[in-house]
């Protein structure tokens, strides 16, 4: 049971899913509560949180902040939408066991 749940949680499709969940909840400007190594040394700059902001930007629809945080900001958040995507559709097909007739 322990290792069904474990193999579930570090799943990719909800690895993805809690990525971005968390990105449109953090908050876009400023570095509080960040993670980022080079924020932390007081650095403007990192292409990475520029992506995650651009993300976060993308994903409440404002796309000129978006492109001016990170030019991939967008393609990479339809991506990982795709790839969830693409990771659901088994999920999706089968049927749920209480729905059998026998």
């Amino acid at each position: 049971m322990l290792k069904r749940l474990i193999q579930f949680a570090t799943s990719e499709i909800v690895l993805w899913s809690a990525g971005l969940f968390a990105l449109y909840f953090l908050g876009s400007s400023g570095t509080e509560g960040t993670v980022c190594l080079f924020a932390g040394l007081g650095l403007e700059r990192c292409w990475g949180c520029g992506l995650g902001h651009a993300v976060h930007d993308a994903m409440h629809f404002e796309f000129a902040h978006s492109v001016a945080h990170h030019p991939f900001g967008i393609p990479v958040l339809l991506t990982l939408l795709y790839r969830i995507y693409q990771l659901a559709i088994p999920h999706l097909q089968t049927k749920p066991p209480w729905t059998s007739n026998s």
